[in-house]
Protein backbone atom coordinates (compact mmCIF):
# COMPACT_ATOMS: atom_id res chain seq x y z
CA UNK A 1 0.00 0.00 0.00
CA UNK A 2 1.53 3.23 -1.20
CA UNK A 3 2.24 6.02 1.35
CA UNK A 4 -0.13 8.85 1.08
CA UNK A 5 1.45 11.45 3.61
CA UNK A 6 2.92 14.62 1.94
CA UNK A 7 1.20 13.44 -1.41
CA UNK A 8 -0.82 15.54 -3.68
CA UNK A 9 -3.68 13.00 -2.05
CA UNK A 10 -3.67 14.57 1.29
CA UNK A 11 -3.69 17.79 3.19
CA UNK A 12 -0.16 17.53 5.26
CA UNK A 13 1.72 19.13 2.82
CA UNK A 14 -0.44 22.17 2.35
CA UNK A 15 2.63 23.28 4.51
CA UNK A 16 4.94 22.62 1.72
CA UNK A 17 7.97 25.30 1.68
CA UNK A 18 7.26 26.71 5.04
CA UNK A 19 5.01 29.63 3.72
CA UNK A 20 1.25 28.70 5.23
CA UNK A 21 1.20 29.57 8.79
CA UNK A 22 -0.88 26.51 11.06
CA UNK A 23 -3.77 28.89 11.89
CA UNK A 24 -6.50 29.63 10.13
CA UNK A 25 -6.02 27.78 7.05
CA UNK A 26 -4.57 25.24 9.05
CA UNK A 27 -8.01 24.46 10.27
CA UNK A 28 -9.55 25.36 7.37
CA UNK A 29 -7.67 22.69 4.89
CA UNK A 30 -8.42 20.28 7.79
CA UNK A 31 -11.99 21.26 7.57
CA UNK A 32 -13.00 20.95 4.68
CA UNK A 33 -10.46 18.52 3.27
CA UNK A 34 -13.11 16.28 1.66
CA UNK A 35 -15.48 19.24 0.47
CA UNK A 36 -12.67 21.58 -1.28
CA UNK A 37 -10.09 18.22 -2.05
CA UNK A 38 -7.83 20.34 -4.13
CA UNK A 39 -7.84 23.33 -2.37
CA UNK A 40 -7.05 21.50 0.58
CA UNK A 41 -4.65 18.65 -0.60
CA UNK A 42 -2.31 20.30 -3.61
CA UNK A 43 0.98 21.31 -2.13
CA UNK A 44 0.81 25.12 -1.80
CA UNK A 45 3.83 27.15 -3.10
CA UNK A 46 4.61 31.43 -2.44
CA UNK A 47 3.65 33.82 -5.38
CA UNK A 48 4.16 37.38 -5.39
CA UNK A 49 2.37 39.12 -8.34
CA UNK A 50 -0.80 39.59 -9.38
CA UNK A 51 0.13 37.42 -12.38
CA UNK A 52 2.32 34.88 -13.33
CA UNK A 53 3.46 32.06 -16.40
CA UNK A 54 2.79 28.69 -16.40
CA UNK A 55 5.10 26.96 -19.37
CA UNK A 56 3.66 24.14 -20.97
CA UNK A 57 6.71 21.97 -22.72
CA UNK A 58 5.84 20.09 -25.89
CA UNK A 59 6.69 16.62 -25.66
CA UNK A 60 7.14 14.83 -29.22
CA UNK A 61 4.26 12.94 -30.69
CA UNK A 62 4.33 9.73 -31.69
CA UNK A 63 2.01 9.86 -34.62
CA UNK A 64 0.71 12.79 -37.19
CA UNK A 65 -1.74 12.46 -39.97
CA UNK A 66 -0.65 12.46 -43.69
CA UNK A 67 -2.08 15.90 -45.42
CA UNK A 68 -2.45 14.83 -48.99
CA UNK A 69 -2.56 11.09 -49.95
CA UNK A 70 1.02 9.48 -50.91
CA UNK A 71 2.13 6.99 -54.16
CA UNK A 72 4.54 4.56 -54.00
CA UNK A 73 6.75 6.12 -56.38
CA UNK A 74 6.62 9.68 -54.32
CA UNK A 75 9.77 10.94 -52.50
CA UNK A 76 8.58 13.30 -50.02
CA UNK A 77 4.59 13.49 -47.95
CA UNK A 78 3.15 16.04 -46.21
CA UNK A 79 2.33 15.79 -43.12
CA UNK A 80 0.00 17.48 -40.84
CA UNK A 81 2.70 19.00 -38.73
CA UNK A 82 5.99 17.99 -40.06
CA UNK A 83 7.58 19.95 -37.06
CA UNK A 84 7.55 17.12 -35.26
CA UNK A 85 9.66 15.01 -37.49
CA UNK A 86 13.84 15.07 -37.58
CA UNK A 87 16.03 13.80 -39.76
CA UNK A 88 17.00 10.35 -39.76
CA UNK A 89 13.73 9.74 -37.90
CA UNK A 90 12.13 5.92 -38.99
CA UNK A 91 8.40 6.39 -39.71
CA UNK A 92 5.58 3.99 -40.62
CA UNK A 93 2.42 4.25 -42.74
CA UNK A 94 0.51 1.15 -42.60
CA UNK A 95 2.54 -1.58 -43.41
CA UNK A 96 5.42 0.30 -44.85
CA UNK A 97 8.71 1.67 -42.71
CA UNK A 98 10.27 5.35 -44.48
CA UNK A 99 13.46 6.89 -43.09
CA UNK A 100 13.31 10.41 -43.48
CA UNK A 101 16.29 12.48 -45.14
CA UNK A 102 14.75 16.10 -45.09
CA UNK A 103 12.26 18.26 -43.48
CA UNK A 104 10.40 21.56 -44.04
CA UNK A 105 7.92 22.55 -41.24
CA UNK A 106 7.16 25.64 -43.30
CA UNK A 107 5.20 23.27 -45.82
CA UNK A 108 4.65 20.36 -43.76
CA UNK A 109 7.02 18.65 -46.14
CA UNK A 110 8.19 15.32 -44.88
CA UNK A 111 11.56 13.56 -47.33
CA UNK A 112 11.90 10.28 -47.43
CA UNK A 113 13.45 7.09 -48.59
CA UNK A 114 10.95 4.44 -49.73
CA UNK A 115 10.39 0.81 -48.74
CA UNK A 116 12.83 0.61 -45.38
CA UNK A 117 13.88 -1.63 -43.78
CA UNK A 118 12.77 -4.74 -46.07
CA UNK A 119 8.84 -3.16 -46.42
CA UNK A 120 7.87 -1.96 -49.55
CA UNK A 121 6.80 1.41 -51.15
CA UNK A 122 2.92 1.01 -51.51
CA UNK A 123 0.22 3.54 -52.11
CA UNK A 124 -1.37 5.29 -48.48
CA UNK A 125 -4.79 7.42 -48.47
CA UNK A 126 -5.17 11.10 -47.31
CA UNK A 127 -5.23 11.10 -43.39
CA UNK A 128 -3.34 7.55 -42.47
CA UNK A 129 -1.74 8.24 -39.28
CA UNK A 130 1.95 8.41 -39.61
CA UNK A 131 3.93 6.79 -37.09
CA UNK A 132 7.20 7.63 -35.30
CA UNK A 133 9.18 4.57 -34.34
CA UNK A 134 12.31 5.80 -33.50
CA UNK A 135 15.56 7.88 -34.72
CA UNK A 136 18.78 6.65 -36.02
CA UNK A 137 22.17 7.82 -36.67
CA UNK A 138 25.49 6.59 -38.03
CA UNK A 139 27.00 7.75 -34.57
CA UNK A 140 29.54 9.75 -37.05
CA UNK A 141 27.42 12.86 -38.27
CA UNK A 142 28.09 16.38 -37.37
CA UNK A 143 26.18 19.47 -37.55
CA UNK A 144 23.05 17.62 -36.87
CA UNK A 145 20.19 20.26 -36.03
CA UNK A 146 18.25 20.08 -33.22
CA UNK A 147 14.58 19.21 -32.62
CA UNK A 148 13.25 22.24 -31.23
CA UNK A 149 9.59 22.30 -29.84
CA UNK A 150 9.19 26.06 -28.66
CA UNK A 151 7.22 25.43 -25.15
CA UNK A 152 3.87 27.52 -24.75
CA UNK A 153 3.23 29.87 -22.06
CA UNK A 154 -0.01 31.24 -20.71
CA UNK A 155 -0.68 33.50 -18.33
CA UNK A 156 -2.35 32.81 -15.15
CA UNK A 157 -4.25 35.72 -12.61
CA UNK A 158 -3.77 35.56 -8.71
CA UNK A 159 -7.46 35.71 -7.42
CA UNK A 160 -8.63 37.43 -4.16
CA UNK A 161 -11.84 35.81 -2.24
CA UNK A 162 -13.17 37.70 0.53
CA UNK A 163 -15.92 36.84 2.72
CA UNK A 164 -17.14 38.79 5.73
CA UNK A 165 -18.68 37.78 8.90
CA UNK A 166 -20.38 39.78 11.37
CA UNK A 167 -22.61 39.01 14.67
CA UNK A 168 -24.83 41.57 16.70
CA UNK A 169 -23.99 42.51 20.27
CA UNK A 170 -27.58 40.97 21.01
CA UNK A 171 -26.30 37.73 19.18
CA UNK A 172 -22.88 37.18 20.60
CA UNK A 173 -24.35 37.17 23.97
CA UNK A 174 -26.60 34.24 23.67
CA UNK A 175 -25.41 31.23 25.75
CA UNK A 176 -25.06 27.58 24.32
CA UNK A 177 -26.13 29.00 20.99
CA UNK A 178 -24.50 25.66 18.96
CA UNK A 179 -22.51 22.48 20.03
CA UNK A 180 -19.19 22.81 18.31
CA UNK A 181 -19.26 26.56 18.45
CA UNK A 182 -17.78 28.80 21.68
CA UNK A 183 -19.49 31.70 20.75
CA UNK A 184 -22.31 32.84 17.47
CA UNK A 185 -19.27 34.61 16.11
CA UNK A 186 -17.35 31.66 15.85
CA UNK A 187 -19.46 29.57 14.15
CA UNK A 188 -20.28 32.73 11.52
CA UNK A 189 -16.08 33.35 10.97
CA UNK A 190 -16.61 29.35 10.33
CA UNK A 191 -19.07 29.63 7.70
CA UNK A 192 -16.94 32.98 6.12
CA UNK A 193 -13.95 30.05 6.01
CA UNK A 194 -16.33 27.50 4.29
CA UNK A 195 -17.60 30.27 1.72
CA UNK A 196 -13.55 31.34 0.81
CA UNK A 197 -12.99 27.51 0.56
CA UNK A 198 -15.88 27.16 -1.70
CA UNK A 199 -15.29 30.15 -3.84
CA UNK A 200 -11.28 29.28 -4.31
CA UNK A 201 -12.34 26.08 -5.56
CA UNK A 202 -14.83 26.38 -7.48
CA UNK A 203 -12.95 29.06 -9.55
CA UNK A 204 -9.79 26.08 -9.68
CA UNK A 205 -12.18 24.14 -11.57
CA UNK A 206 -14.23 26.79 -13.71
CA UNK A 207 -12.50 30.59 -13.23
CA UNK A 208 -12.10 32.03 -16.86
CA UNK A 209 -9.14 34.39 -16.57
CA UNK A 210 -9.42 38.16 -16.10
CA UNK A 211 -6.28 40.03 -15.45
CA UNK A 212 -5.79 43.31 -13.95
CA UNK A 213 -6.88 45.08 -17.36
CA UNK A 214 -8.30 48.30 -16.19
CA UNK A 215 -8.82 49.92 -12.71
CA UNK A 216 -12.27 48.39 -12.21
CA UNK A 217 -11.30 44.83 -12.94
CA UNK A 218 -11.86 41.85 -10.62
CA UNK A 219 -9.10 39.21 -11.36
CA UNK A 220 -10.63 36.21 -11.74
CA UNK A 221 -7.81 32.86 -11.93
CA UNK A 222 -8.08 30.75 -15.01
CA UNK A 223 -9.63 27.06 -13.80
CA UNK A 224 -8.41 24.20 -15.03
CA UNK A 225 -10.94 23.50 -17.71
CA UNK A 226 -10.07 27.17 -19.29
CA UNK A 227 -6.21 25.97 -19.03
CA UNK A 228 -6.85 22.77 -20.85
CA UNK A 229 -7.24 22.51 -24.33
CA UNK A 230 -5.47 19.24 -25.81
CA UNK A 231 -7.75 17.05 -23.62
CA UNK A 232 -10.83 18.91 -22.80
CA UNK A 233 -14.02 17.01 -23.57
CA UNK A 234 -17.15 19.04 -23.07
CA UNK A 235 -19.36 16.90 -25.45
CA UNK A 236 -18.26 13.51 -25.22
CA UNK A 237 -19.17 10.12 -26.97
CA UNK A 238 -21.95 8.30 -25.28
CA UNK A 239 -22.65 10.99 -23.22
CA UNK A 240 -26.33 9.68 -22.44
CA UNK A 241 -25.16 6.29 -22.03
CA UNK A 242 -21.53 6.64 -20.26
CA UNK A 243 -19.54 3.45 -19.80
CA UNK A 244 -16.25 2.30 -17.89
CA UNK A 245 -14.66 2.28 -21.44
CA UNK A 246 -15.64 5.84 -22.19
CA UNK A 247 -14.07 7.53 -19.09
CA UNK A 248 -10.67 5.95 -19.62
CA UNK A 249 -10.48 7.06 -23.18
CA UNK A 250 -11.54 10.14 -21.99
CA UNK A 251 -9.41 10.99 -19.37
CA UNK A 252 -6.82 8.81 -18.39
CA UNK A 253 -5.83 7.18 -21.75
CA UNK A 254 -5.95 11.00 -23.12
CA UNK A 255 -3.31 12.08 -19.99
CA UNK A 256 -1.23 9.00 -21.30
CA UNK A 257 -1.44 10.39 -25.24
CA UNK A 258 -0.66 13.76 -24.13
CA UNK A 259 2.69 12.23 -22.67
CA UNK A 260 1.32 12.56 -18.68
CA UNK A 261 1.47 10.50 -15.85
CA UNK A 262 -2.75 10.30 -14.57
CA UNK A 263 -2.58 9.76 -11.07
CA UNK A 264 -5.62 11.41 -9.54
CA UNK A 265 -9.02 11.32 -10.92
CA UNK A 266 -11.70 14.20 -9.30
CA UNK A 267 -15.07 12.97 -9.85
CA UNK A 268 -18.56 14.67 -9.27
CA UNK A 269 -20.12 13.17 -6.93
CA UNK A 270 -22.56 11.43 -9.22
CA UNK A 271 -19.97 8.78 -9.93
CA UNK A 272 -20.57 7.66 -7.17
CA UNK A 273 -23.84 6.12 -8.35
CA UNK A 274 -21.70 5.09 -11.82
CA UNK A 275 -19.62 2.89 -10.05
CA UNK A 276 -22.47 0.89 -8.45
CA UNK A 277 -23.92 0.84 -12.17
CA UNK A 278 -20.74 -0.17 -13.46
CA UNK A 279 -20.38 -3.26 -11.24
CA UNK A 280 -17.32 -1.45 -10.06
CA UNK A 281 -17.76 -0.30 -6.17
CA UNK A 282 -15.63 1.92 -5.31
CA UNK A 283 -12.91 1.15 -2.51
CA UNK A 284 -12.12 2.93 -0.01
CA UNK A 285 -8.26 3.26 0.45
CA UNK A 286 -6.59 4.57 4.16
CA UNK A 287 -5.03 7.65 3.34
CA UNK A 288 -5.71 8.98 7.25
CA UNK A 289 -7.39 11.32 8.62
CA UNK A 290 -7.46 15.31 9.55
CA UNK A 291 -6.39 16.36 12.83
CA UNK A 292 -10.24 16.52 13.54
CA UNK A 293 -10.37 12.68 13.39
CA UNK A 294 -12.14 12.77 10.43
CA UNK A 295 -11.25 10.23 7.21
CA UNK A 296 -9.90 11.79 4.04
CA UNK A 297 -12.03 10.75 1.29
CA UNK A 298 -9.86 8.28 -1.03
CA UNK A 299 -11.07 5.29 -3.74
CA UNK A 300 -10.42 3.03 -5.58
CA UNK A 301 -11.93 1.42 -8.15
CA UNK A 302 -10.72 -2.10 -10.05
CA UNK A 303 -10.57 -1.56 -13.46
CA UNK A 304 -8.82 2.12 -12.99
CA UNK A 305 -5.80 0.50 -11.10
CA UNK A 306 -3.19 2.56 -9.56
CA UNK A 307 -5.22 5.63 -10.01
CA UNK A 308 -7.02 7.43 -7.11
CA UNK A 309 -10.24 8.65 -6.87
CA UNK A 310 -11.74 11.62 -4.92
CA UNK A 311 -15.37 12.75 -4.95
CA UNK A 312 -15.02 16.42 -5.34
CA UNK A 313 -18.46 18.15 -4.28
CA UNK A 314 -18.02 21.15 -5.92
CA UNK A 315 -17.35 19.65 -9.58
CA UNK A 316 -21.08 19.99 -11.65
CA UNK A 317 -22.37 16.85 -12.23
CA UNK A 318 -21.33 14.24 -15.01
CA UNK A 319 -17.81 15.73 -14.48
CA UNK A 320 -14.32 14.20 -14.13
CA UNK A 321 -10.52 15.32 -14.13
CA UNK A 322 -7.70 13.17 -14.59
CA UNK A 323 -4.44 15.27 -13.18
CA UNK A 324 -1.05 13.98 -13.43
CA UNK A 325 -0.76 15.31 -9.69
CA UNK A 326 2.80 15.93 -9.53
CA UNK A 327 2.37 18.98 -11.84
CA UNK A 328 -0.41 20.63 -10.20
CA UNK A 329 -0.19 22.83 -6.98
CA UNK A 330 -1.67 25.93 -5.22
CA UNK A 331 0.11 29.40 -5.87
CA UNK A 332 -0.77 31.79 -3.14
CA UNK A 333 -0.01 35.34 -2.89
CA UNK A 334 -1.52 35.50 0.70
CA UNK A 335 -2.74 32.75 2.38
CA UNK A 336 -5.87 32.28 4.63
CA UNK A 337 -6.10 35.17 6.48
CA UNK A 338 -8.48 36.27 9.35
CA UNK A 339 -8.54 40.17 9.93
CA UNK A 340 -11.09 41.14 12.37
CA UNK A 341 -12.06 44.40 12.01
CA UNK A 342 -13.53 44.77 15.87
CA UNK A 343 -16.57 46.14 16.74
CA UNK A 344 -18.71 48.78 15.18
CA UNK A 345 -21.50 50.07 17.22
CA UNK A 346 -23.12 46.72 18.74
CA UNK A 347 -21.65 44.78 16.03
CA UNK A 348 -18.40 42.25 15.64
CA UNK A 349 -16.95 42.01 12.79
CA UNK A 350 -14.09 40.46 10.40
CA UNK A 351 -13.29 39.29 6.73
CA UNK A 352 -11.73 35.78 5.91
CA UNK A 353 -9.54 36.41 3.03
CA UNK A 354 -7.31 34.41 0.12
CA UNK A 355 -5.26 35.48 -2.73
CA UNK A 356 -3.91 32.62 -4.96
CA UNK A 357 -4.69 30.59 -8.21
CA UNK A 358 -3.79 27.26 -9.22
CA UNK A 359 -0.83 26.23 -11.25
CA UNK A 360 -1.03 23.16 -13.89
CA UNK A 361 2.23 22.69 -15.68
CA UNK A 362 2.23 20.59 -19.31
CA UNK A 363 -1.84 20.86 -19.69
CA UNK A 364 -1.72 17.93 -22.42
CA UNK A 365 -0.63 15.81 -19.58
CA UNK A 366 -3.97 16.40 -18.10
CA UNK A 367 -7.82 15.94 -19.33
CA UNK A 368 -10.93 17.08 -18.19
CA UNK A 369 -14.30 15.62 -19.27
CA UNK A 370 -17.76 17.14 -18.64
CA UNK A 371 -21.89 17.05 -20.20
CA UNK A 372 -22.25 13.40 -19.08
CA UNK A 373 -25.88 12.95 -18.40
CA UNK A 374 -26.75 9.26 -18.04
CA UNK A 375 -24.41 6.02 -17.19
CA UNK A 376 -24.46 2.77 -18.95
CA UNK A 377 -22.91 -0.72 -17.79
CA UNK A 378 -22.63 -1.86 -21.56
Amino acid sequence: MPSYENSPLTQFNAFSAGVLPNDVFGVAINWFVNRTPLTSRLPKLPVGSPHFLIVNDNYRPRSVALNAALTAAATSLTAADASVFDSGDVIQVEQEYLLVTAVDPSTNTVTVARGYAGTTAAAHANAQPIFLVSNTRTGAETNVSGLSRIPQATTQYCQTVQHAYQVGGALQADANYGSAYATPLDRDRMLAMQHVMDDFESAVYYGKGVGLSSPSSRPLMKGIQSLLSTNNVTSPTNAAAYKPSDLIRDTIQACFNGGGNPSLLLVSTDFLSAFAVWGHAAMRVNAGSNVFGVPIDLFEAPFLSGISIVPAPLLRPGTAVCLSASEARVRLKRSMIDKPRGSRGDAFEGDIIMEGAVEIDNEAHHAWVSGISAFSAA
